[in-house]
């Protein structure tokens, strides 16, 4: 019996081979991209939960009156532990600087986080080789990733192997880390004991109970009350934080939501995925379940035959059932294809080495299952509903042929579903628009400074005598200054779209009472001439009126000067709180857009780091873009004279600050490639509709094109039902997407906004896309031959 039921249902398909190809084209491109979409879900909610343990892992946060971040100060995790029975194990996660690895003469560096020997007592990262409990005991001990292991030993296990570091220390290998799972907020390519960071005199005089730069985790012991040993932390701050950082507090977080606090970003983005996979899944669905009731009623006959020959109605479900399944797995399967050779590599591509996707079969069996589940209740949705109305028609009408002359006149619940498609594809399309003019206005929009013309040399290359690469570093800006090709030189530790997240505290000396959070970096003298930046009051750095630094000069922008209460700022005196180190405003800059536009600009001081200071940025000016290959090819010839590990690199400022955007680019294309599949299944349904629509009124159209009818009048009456359904479409998005669109544009501080004639310009769009469609199928069936359209029924 189940062989007839095959045969069949591979005629049925084959017969009505038009509407088998629009639902395989619909279904295979839409299940490819929810292939994607709920692998980067997946993802996303089990981020950082990997871990053996994890409901009792957890990081502390410091909170102040402006905010609330993932860093405290470094000395608090031994006290935590002495202080607090309910806390039994705890590590420090530091980053600091990335050590230089060699081994015969080969130099490597990679990401590497400065650890306690309990790190593998909190964390369940696994060993290729080595032993996690004894591999951090040793001071001088060193593990690192596959990747290094393989570039320095080969296929070899390195574990006891001796290499050195930083030039001058020898360590041993003690562990070959497992590649780190990519939804880990913590990454890392070498783990060294935090030991040898605390032997560090720069480090050991921030490391102090002011400084909040330290990434603190905790296992607590299982049962604890994680708000009972919260409400102990304000009298743990006040007994042993510094004197100007009592009015903190401490908190402490699950793992599993440490990359919502670092990134609140990301929860929308795993909502907008889930989002738009939703409606991915509900259009393929109304798309199929359409499709199938439209050509159930070609089957009318036989059902209703199958019925007086004693078939059940569970043998007719089964029958379209199995039809509906035929499709949907054919369509799986090529949409699994497609996903993995194509919208895989894509994603990953524009997410830029972020939570890459890598499809696994053992360890994805969950999200191969939630997709079983949805083909299987789409399979039984769209088996279903078509059998069960065949089903209850009168079996001597349906013998008869009466119903084949009216089909779909009680059409109710697929004329819903259309409109519900197509108030989804409008949405998307709107939504798709959206991020596209948002990116566009954020990558044109004035920042404030100048970016054309500018090269940036990341000049921090880890010369090997830096003593003698200073004085040469001299010499080069002099040489640069004289160029005439070259408008302005500086030197900074930070560059627009590369400012460092270091904040501080600082008391005016004027009004010691108020404080203001001000984000700080280094730079030289002409940092604003070069990035042609205004200073609404005083002047920027000078090497001649500086040099002496006696007054501790500093340079802050508009807000600092507005946090801090003051008409006017030079000449003002400020200082951190958590010393009396005093500073002396000597200029103020218009606000400028160091970040990103969906951030506000920040108060912001500059202080003065000299007139040749080696800093990680060097920034030429150029007079114009005819000379730049030449003096860069030239400033390269000298930079490599300095005998350095890094390679010379530079990178064109307006490029980066279009770079930073390269984010919103992967999200448009995403959503973009979705829209336009919404569009092409929507348009692929109406095709076949009004194509079904048509057949099924042949010897109508017949008749009335003999009694006088035009072929315009037979057109619009075959396409009217479908315009009028796209028009309620329309009425029904606008108003839901301009509040979807009103609420993401508002996620960002600086926006754009939706002018009215875009909504009415995108559903006209759809409308005219939908008269195409239906117009062209109406005319083609109103220019048939009436004596042949008589013919045919």
């Amino acid at each position: 019996m189940f062989k007839n039921y095959i045969k069949i249902a591979f005629r049925s398909l084959w017969k009505n081979r038009l509407f088998t190809g629009i639902n395989l084209l619909g279904l295979s491109l839409g299940l490819a991209s929810a292939v994607v979409l709920i692998l980067f879900i997946q993802r996303g909610l089990t981020f950082d939960t990997f871990h053996k343990d994890n409901d009792q892992i957890y990081f502390v946060q410091t909170a102040d009156k402006e905010s609330r971040y993932n860093q405290t100060v470094y000395p608090i995790l031994d006290q935590l532990l002495k202080t607090y029975p309910e806390i039994e194990k705890g590590t420090h996660i530091q980053g600091w600087n990335n050590v230089w690895i060699n081994y015969n003469g080969k130099d490597i560096q990679g990401n590497t986080k400065y650890v306690d020997s309990t790190f593998f007592d909190v964390f369940s990262f696994q060993l290729k080789y080595g032993n996690p409990s004894t591999a951090l005991k040793d001071r001088q001990s060193i593990l690192i990733n596959g990747d290094i292991a393989a570039a320095l030993f080969g296929d070899k296990n390195p574990v006891g192997k001796t290499v050195t570091v930083n030039d001058t220390l020898n360590f041993t290998v003690t562990g070959v880390l497992e590649p780190v799972p990519a939804n880990s907020s913590i990454q890392f390519e070498v783990l060294v004991p935090i030991a040898n960071l605390e032997a560090d005199k720069g480090f050991r005089e921030n490391a102090d109970w002011y400084n909040t730069f330290a990434a603190v985790y905790l296992k607590v012991k299982a049962g604890t009350d994680i708000g009972k040993l919260e409400s102990k932390f304000p009298k743990f701050v006040k007994t042993h934080f510094a004197e100007g950082a009592k009015d903190r507090t401490i908190h402490i977080a699950p793992i599993k939501d440490f990359i919502h606090f670092q990134n609140p970003f990301f929860k929308s983005m795993i909502y907008g995925a889930m989002t738009i996979a939703g409606f991915i899944l509900l259009i393929i669905s109304i798309n199929l379940i359409n499709l199938n009731t439209a050509v159930s009623f070609t089957r009318a006959k036989e059902v209703a035959v199958r019925k007086v020959t004693g078939s059940t109605l569970r043998q007719i479900l089964i029958q379209f059932w199995l039809e509906s399944g035929i499709v949907l797995v054919a369509a799986l399967t090529l949409s699994i294809i497609f996903a993995v050779t194509y919208l895989i590599p894509q994603f990953n591509e524009f997410r830029q080495g972020r939570m890459q996707l890598m499809v696994n079969w053992q360890q994805d069996y969950a999200t191969m299952l939630i997709l079983l589940v949805i083909i299987c209740a789409i399979a039984f949705i769209a088996g279903t509903y078509p059998a069960m109305y065949l089903n209850k028609l009168d079996i001597r009408d349906t013998i008869k042929g009466t119903l084949t002359s009216k089909p779909q006149s009680k059409g109710w619940t697929k004329n819903s579903l259309i409109v519900v498609q197509f108030v989804l594809t409008i949405v998307l399309i709107l939504g798709a628009l959206s991020v596209r003019m948002q990116t566009g206005f954020m990558r044109n929009a004035h920042v404030g400074f100048d970016k054309e013309n500018v090269v940036i040399v990341q000049s921090d290359m880890q010369y090997k005598n830096v003593d003698a690469a200073m004085g040469q570093f001299s010499g080069i800006l002099d040489d640069l200054k004289q160029n005439p090709y070259v408008k302005s030189v500086a030197t900074s530790g930070v560059v627009p779209t590369k400012y460092w997240s270091n904040y501080n505290l600082y008391l005016s000396e004027s009004e010691p009472d108020k404080e203001v959070r001000l984000r700080q970096a280094g730079t030289s003298s002409a940092y604003a001439q070069t990035y042609n930046i205004s200073m609404i009051e005083g002047r920027d750095f000078s090497d001649e009126l500086d040099k002496n630094g006696e007054n501790n000069p500093v340079v802050i922008n508009e807000s600092a000067m507005k946090a801090l209460g003051w008409k006017t700022a030079v000449g003002k005196r400020i200082h951190p709180k958590n010393n009396d180190k005093i500073y002396t405003v000597i200029g103020v800059m218009k606000d400028f857009h160091y970040q990103e536009l969906k951030e506000k600009i920040e108060p912001l001081i500059h202080w003065y780091e000299g007139k040749t200071a080696l800093n990680s940025y060097l920034t030429v000016k150029f007079t114009d873009d005819r000379h730049v290959a030449e003096v860069m090819a030239g400033l390269e010839k000298k930079m490599k004279m300095m005998p350095a590990k890094k390679p010379f690199k530079f990178f064109y400022l307006s490029e980066e600050l279009s770079r930073q955007y390269n984010d919103l680019d992967g999200i448009w294309k995403m959503v973009n490639f979705v829209t336009m599949l919404s569009i092409v299944i929507a348009l692929a349904g109406i095709f076949g509709l009004i194509t079904l629509a048509a057949n099924q009124r042949t010897k109508e159209v017949g008749i009335r094109k003999v009694l006088g009818a035009s072929v315009h009048g037979v057109a619009i009456l075959l396409s009217k039902d479908f315009v009028i359904l796209v028009l309620i479409s329309i009425v029904i998005a606008i108003p839901l997407a301009y509040t979807f669109v009103k609420s993401y544009l508002q996620k960002y501080e600086y926006h754009i906004t939706m002018q009215w004639y875009t909504y009415v310009m995108v559903g006209a769009a759809a409308l005219l896309l939908t008269i195409l469609t239906v117009g062209f199928q109406s005319v083609r069936a109103a220019m048939m031959d009436p004596v042949k359209s008589l013919k045919s029924e």
